[in-house]
């Protein structure tokens, strides 16, 4: 069936310089097979280090600039980038000058 999700079903987690908005769950889905996030940086935050789960996930760069560090290589990253992580890879995020923002799909339970 299908669902709008409002203010009211995101949750937010901040850090330094970051924000993660969770825009819709595996909890807000009774079987849900994904989950999307968005993710933004302020220029120059760095988010938190994370190791991808057990299934692929895609990040795709909605504006800004900045870099993805995966398993140490630096890979640049501009508007309209896709990212594709596999299971185990370690990463993390950088902004750049004009921040980062970044919508993040992944299957719920195996997302880092």
């Amino acid at each position: 069936m299908p669902k709008v999700f409002d203010e009211s079903d995101m949750a937010v987690e901040e850090g330094k310089g970051w924000m993660r908005i969770i825009l819709a769950s595996d909890q807000a889905f009774r079987d849900s097979v994904m989950v999307a996030e968005r993710w933004n940086f302020g220029p120059g935050a760095q988010g938190p280090e994370r190791v991808q789960g057990q299934s692929d996930q895609q990040l795709y760069v909605i504006r800004g600039n900045g870099r993805a560090v995966v398993d140490r290589n630096q890979l640049a990253l501009d508007p309209e980038s896709m990212l594709w992580l596999e299971p185990g890879d370690r990463y993390y995020f950088e902004a750049g000058s004009r921040g980062l923002e970044i919508l993040r799909g992944y299957a719920p339970g195996e997302g880092a």
